[in-house]
């Protein structure tokens, strides 16, 4: 087994000391996932003993959301008598014609609902809206409801807190509530907004999420959705600083296992861990330039140790170095015209650390006709990167410290003409 030492800077400072187990997975869970959901019942007590609590309250179709996740777990085994819906919502489901579950709101002070998920091995957030489960589980002062404490006690005991796409936004103690990466880095960090739809260009919405994990940052739908800039100034911005974020990718889980110190990856694709432990930043016509950000990739079967700092990929996977399969010297531009599209997990595996032709790329996005962002991906001498092709998952890779920069540029475009 390969182990690569790497010190990541975890922030665990006044964090709460819990026994407990997390399952936070980037959105997109889909029912045929075995990884995540057999590790998910394993964790709260195998198919006989997991009893699950399962809490809507991101949802815009909570009840919906709930029977969706019961099914899922029934299919694996879990009794449907220790499946429970705990009623905490703000919209209303148009699937339930004799019930209002907007009438729910105000249920996380219900202290009969408190002593139900007191007696679970399991709590379940949903997806939706992240700021819904916080205006319903958060009391005005922001003190915790008795339903938060209760699921506190469950973590805190040793049961799995588990959650999907806003239910996994809500992990981390700051949170990412809206954004984009373009709006992020053109705008900012925006931390009072009072709307109910944050416009997604408008910069990146910070508020507080519950502070399950004790690691870093949480961002979800994070390759699919592009969101490698939104976490960056999300890190550079937050106070006091937190050193680590963590971008979960659709259909994949981050597996936080407390008592062991330990993260772990499952699913169908990775973990983008972002270290701005080292990293600058300065402003030039009030945009940023970000410097020297160290970039690390985990998937299925990939662990870090938060104690140690030790990333060790999984055991079936080679090291890259020196049997790189691919040789392009300019892989790093690729656009509509291309039938390779490139996305921030393709540069960082297929187009740099699997490349023997480069060892820096360059990739550009503009935000009008003639500006943008120019991302710089380079290999350091402490890169690191593992390859294995398994025959149903296809290419996983595992990829540690490539430094990162981002620099906010000027363009102009000018036709090409003959020379005479």
């Amino acid at each position: 087994m390969i182990a690569f030492f790497l010190v990541l800077s975890a922030n665990l400072e006044g964090q709460p000391n819990s026994q407990g187990n997390l399952v936070i997975v980037g959105g997109g869970l889909e029912a045929n996932n075995k990884s995540i959901f057999n590790q998910l019942i394993a964790l709260a007590g195998g198919e006989d003993k997991a009893v699950f609590a399962v809490i809507p309250s991101a949802g815009g179709a909570p009840v919906q959301s709930y029977v969706y996740f019961r099914s899922e777990l029934i299919s694996y085994g879990v009794k449907p008598e220790n499946i429970h819906l705990i009623p905490v919502a703000m919209v209303d489901d148009d699937s339930t014609k004799d019930v209002n579950e907007s009438d729910w709101k105000t249920n996380g002070n219900d202290l009969r609902l408190a002593n139900q998920i007191r007696k679970c091995t399991a709590i379940w957030f949903t997806g939706g809206d992240q700021m819904r489960t916080m205006k319903t589980l958060l009391k005005p002062d922001g003190g915790k409801t008795p339903v938060l404490e209760a699921v506190w006690d469950v973590y805190r005991s040793g049961g799995v807190v588990g959650g999907t796409s806003a239910g996994a936004a809500i992990m981390s103690e700051a949170m990412i509530g809206g954004g984009n990466s373009i709006g992020a880095l053109t705008h900012g960090v925006v931390s009072d907004y009072q709307g109910d739809d944050f416009p997604e260009a408008d910069g990146v919405m910070m508020t507080n999420g519950l502070g399950f994990f004790p690691l870093g940052i949480v961002d979800q739908h994070f390759n699919k959705r592009a969101r490698i800039g939104r976490l960056v100034v999300a890190l550079m911005s937050v106070k006091p600083k937190v050193n680590l974020g963590f971008g979960v990718d659709e259909n994949t889980a981050l597996i936080y296992l407390g008592s062991q110190k330990q993260v772990k990856v499952a699913g169908a694709a990775g973990v983008t861990m972002v270290n701005v432990a080292h990293s600058r930043i300065s402003y030039v016509q009030k945009l940023p330039a970000i410097e020297n950000l160290s970039v690390n990739f985990l998937d299925e079967g990939d662990t870090y140790d938060v104690t140690t700092g030790v990333i060790t990929p999984a055991p079936d996977k080679k090291p890259t170095r020196g049997k790189e399969y691919y040789k392009m010297q300019n892989p790093g531009q690729a656009g509509i015209l291309s039938g390779h599209v490139n996305s921030f997990t393709d540069l960082i595996t297929v187009n740099l650390i699997d490349n023997k032709g480069a060892d820096t790329i360059r990739n550009i996005s503009f935000y009008n006709h003639n500006a943008g962002f120019l991302v710089t991906l380079s290999k350091k001498p402490t890169s690191a990167g593992f390859y294995i092709d398994r025959p149903i998952e296809g290419e996983r890779y595992t990829v540690i410290d490539i430094g990162m920069d981002i620099t906010p540029v000027k363009m102009s475009i000018t036709p090409m003409h003959n020379d005479y």
